[in-house]
């Protein structure tokens, strides 16, 4: 089954878990009912700015929705009780105009962080279109190629590889490749409200 089956899978699960109906999540998120019903149904891939606005409708962290935590989970408190390896190439991976976004460790649920390897693919910010938002923070370190980062208060910055930036993600921000290939990067995103210990 593909990532974007399984996501569109635990959207419906989310959903009427919280008796709503699609008009009801599309007043809530601002996602068409038709788009939430594609993706309820895998017929659409949903880009990040939409799975955020379906993760403010349904009142849950992005890290529930990408890796499948849908029912509430204590987390453990006990010391390195938490371990999970992803190997190259293994992950959750959505596709969208702007990045290629390969989510590590997907089976974790609950998580403090979102850890993301990901290909900037977007040339300029005609292209990139909207600064995204979102709660949280993240950090960001240049794997390969070179990017410009814009943000809604600061002058635009060059990174190389080996370069990093760490920033408040409700602030907007995008991420644009400057050379002739995509970007790599390794994003780490935590959540706006760390599930309670």
């Amino acid at each position: 089954m593909s990532f974007k089956s399984e996501i569109g899978k635990q959207v419906k699960q989310l959903r009427k878990a919280e008796g709503l109906t699609l008009v009801e999540l599309s007043s809530r998120s601002g996602v068409s009912v038709s788009s939430i019903s594609k993706i309820e149904n895998g017929a659409l891939s949903p880009t990040l700015d939409i799975i955020l606005k379906l993760c403010d409708g349904l009142d849950v962290a992005i890290g529930d929705l990408v890796t499948g935590a849908g029912e509430e989970q204590a987390r453990i408190a006990t010391p390195n009780s938490r371990f999970a390896t992803a190997f190259r190439g293994e992950g959750a991976l959505i596709n969208t105009p702007n990045y290629d976004y390969l989510y590590l460790c997907p089976e974790v649920k609950n998580k403090f962080m979102l850890p993301i390897h990901a290909r900037v693919k977007a040339g300029s910010l005609t292209e990139f279109g909207d600064l995204v938002r979102h709660g949280g923070e993240e950090f960001l370190f240049v794997l390969d190629g070179e990017i410009e980062v814009h943000s809604e208060f600061y002058e635009p910055v060059t990174l190389k590889k080996g370069d990093s930036v760490y920033l408040d993600s409700a602030m907007g921000h995008a991420y644009i490749t400057t050379g002739k290939t995509d970007a790599e990067v390794l994003c780490i995103c935590t959540e706006p409200h760390p599930p309670a210990i």
